[in-house]
């Protein structure tokens, strides 16, 4: 996995090196809102991350992910992102994104997103990359329409929150929409 740096903003891969800082961000209570984050102890999730593959390329399974900062990545993080492959299809991603709560309404996410977007498709050659939200999920809904993703329905008990069973919006944006949508970006007016 490499660091992607965009305008505003650094992705770090997670390692086993800087994990625990992912770790503590996951225990913020806001973050598990709409999202049924692991709730694993510190080694465990150390262990789970040292797992993971390294190398995030066409084909390569499993789960990736990384820390988003602001600048050149020297402070805290400010959210994660991460693509999940699974073995059943290695050309579809499902992603996740969260924003710390001090600094969501900034567009923050929705340029990690589409950062992350660029990887999927470019280094890894996926061929869709799929997202789930509630639907009361508003800014995350926005997030992925800014990036192009299109809303296929509700999935009815899609997805457990907080040990509960809710409703999910299902969202897919596929490479080929994708490049068509980067090699034709709209035309701006002067």
């Amino acid at each position: 996995m490499r660091t992607i740096v965009t305008k505003r903003l650094t992705l770090l891969p997670v390692t086993s090196a800087n994990a625990g800082a992912l770790w503590r961000l996951l225990q913020e209570p806001d973050l598990r809102d709409y999202q049924d984050l692991p709730d694993l102890d510190r080694t465990e999730f150390l262990r789970a991350v040292s797992a993971r593959p390294r190398k995030f390329a066409a084909r390569t399974v499993g789960r990736f992910e990384w820390l988003l900062h602001f600048g050149e990545g020297d402070a805290e993080p400010i959210g994660w992102l991460s693509l999940r492959v699974a073995e059943s299809n290695p050309l579809v991603a499902e992603l996740g994104y969260s924003v710390v709560r001090q600094h969501r309404g900034k567009r923050i996410a929705s340029e990690a997103v589409a950062a992350l977007i660029e990887e999927g498709f470019r280094r890894a050659r996926l061929r869709e990359i799929r997202a789930f939200c509630l639907p009361e999920n508003l800014s995350s809904r926005a997030v992925l329409r800014h990036n192009a993703f299109t809303e296929d329905g509700t999935l009815a008990r899609g997805a457990t929150v907080a040990g509960k069973s809710v409703d999910v919006i299902a969202h897919t944006l596929t490479r080929k929409r994708w490049t068509a949508l980067t090699s034709n970006p709209p035309a701006t007016r002067s």
